[in-house]
């Protein structure tokens, strides 16, 4: 009975902390102006990257336009996207989540930086107060983050809204998959695959964006 005790003690602790980070993320997030659009991407590219390049300027783009802009805090794409989101006029248009113990750290450019101990916790705010979803290159981290927009779409958890994912030739096997595999066997609809947008130019990923946010502001 004791030990069980304990254990019920344990989880009571965690899933407190869990709710006072998450508590704590949504009143940072709050403070950035909406709308906003979040950027997800590879935490292992260097800056010169032509994907960063592109998520640097995507991040301009956005904030010259008054879109804020949210990622997972950490370097790669992630720092290049805050980098370029970074407001001449000081008014904070940029947040980046991250979490503990990836060795990551928080990247120099998010105006706002977060540290959370959960990576479900992180993927919570990063998908609930966005207008608009563009997703650069990136691993199982990304195709995760990616996925769990599509699916909350796809089950009508959330709102429908722009999904962009960049670069045509990194996301074609991808497609190829989900179009020779996936659909045959039914694991997927039609329907799913029009949730989202592949593309290799980024001023349609931006009007995408930029159009939903204008209807959502």
């Amino acid at each position: 009975m004791l030990s069980r005790l304990k254990l019920w003690f344990f989880h009571f602790l965690r899933l407190n902390k869990v709710y006072r980070q998450t508590l704590y993320g949504v009143w940072k997030i709050t403070g950035v102006p909406a709308p906003r659009v979040t950027i997800f991407g590879s935490a292992r590219l260097e800056q010169d990257d032509p994907y960063a390049k592109q998520a640097h300027k995507m991040g301009v783009m956005l904030v010259e336009n008054k879109i804020s802009v949210l990622t997972g805090g950490g370097p790669g794409i992630m720092e290049a996207a805050n980098c370029g989101a970074v407001d001449q006029d000081a008014k904070v248009k940029s947040i980046g989540i991250s979490v503990e113990d990836l060795g990551e750290g928080i990247n120099p450019c998010a105006q706002i930086s977060l540290e959370l101990r959960y990576f479900f916790a992180r993927k919570w705010l990063l998908t609930r107060y966005s207008s608009a979803f563009i997703v650069f290159p990136g691993g199982f981290g990304t195709l995760d983050e990616m996925a769990e927009v599509i699916t909350m779409v796809q089950t009508k958890r959330i709102a429908p809204v722009p999904i962009v994912l960049v670069g045509v030739e990194y996301w074609e096997p991808f497609m190829h998959w989900l179009e020779s595999e996936a659909l045959k066997h039914g694991t997927v609809s039609t329907e799913d695959i029009a949730l989202f947008t592949i593309t290799d130019d980024l001023d349609q990923a931006f009007c995408l964006a930029r159009d939903e946010c204008a209807v959502t502001k």
